[in-house]
């Protein structure tokens, strides 16, 4: 209820216009990055960790494998 005393009430512009800071910016872009790897290395690692139980049971074991200097 509004009497005549009181303005309408305006929510077309509520919420002033504020962009976020540089610094902002930054943080948030590196903790999206974070979570990217975060989230890559959890989906990966259990690949990768079968792929190598799978050549070590095949004899070829990383760890025995000899480099050969130039």
């Amino acid at each position: 209820m509004v009497t005549r005393f009181e303005k309408p009430a305006q929510f077309d512009n509520s919420h002033p216009q504020v962009q976020p800071s540089r610094t902002t910016l930054k943080t948030f872009l590196l903790l999206g990055a974070l979570l990217a790897y975060a989230a890559g290395a959890a989906v990966l690692y259990p690949i990768v960790a079968g792929s190598v139980a799978k050549s070590v049971s095949e004899g070829n074991d990383p760890g025995l494998l000899q480099f050969v200097g130039l």
